[in-house]
């Protein structure tokens, strides 16, 4: 497998459905052993997971016309009570890491989050991304149901830091 040099800066966009070259990253996704984008592709075509709900989107990171990966943001569902974010299906093909697409997608994530008014961002990852998570200000979730890593809004944390003690 070669790696990609990549000529052009990172770009996200947000997308209304899986791109063209979907297929290309999923086959990408599965010749290393992660399900994820397949099973994307399931609950998107089932209508479960549709990324169109209040403060949720589909972000996809391109070099040029390149497809580099997708990350989705959805309410966390397994903390219904709560107004929580959730990343979803965050991959970045494997020739194309290290140039910045995943941490430019969780930015994009981040971002939406903090605007759809979620402080807290969760999200289930494989091992094998508990090291680039942890670079990228997630925190090892402790306690937390469904979940591996917890990312708290910066905003949220001023705001706490800022509110006068209780008597």
């Amino acid at each position: 497998m070669a790696e990609i040099r990549l000529v052009h800066p990172v770009r996200i966009a947000r997308l209304a459905a899986p791109p063209d070259g979907f297929e290309e990253l999923a086959a990408d996704a599965l010749a290393g052993g992660e399900r994820m984008l397949e099973v994307l592709r399931e609950d998107w075509n089932a209508g479960l997971v549709r990324f169109d709900a209040p403060g949720e989107a589909l972000f996809a990171a391109y070099a040029g016309d390149a497809l580099l990966g997708l990350c989705g943001l959805s309410r966390d569902p397994y903390l219904k009570a709560e107004a929580v974010g959730r990343v979803r299906r965050l991959y970045v093909r494997r020739a194309a890491r290290r140039h910045g697409a995943g941490r430019a997608l969780l930015a994009a994530v981040a971002s939406g989050a903090t605007a759809a008014g979620w402080p807290r961002l969760r999200v289930r990852a494989p091992v094998s991304a508990f090291a680039f998570y942890e670079r990228c200000g997630f925190l090892r979730a402790v306690g937390e149901s469904s979940a591996t890593h917890v990312r708290v809004a910066v905003e949220a944390v001023r705001l706490t830091a800022a509110m006068p003690a209780s008597p």
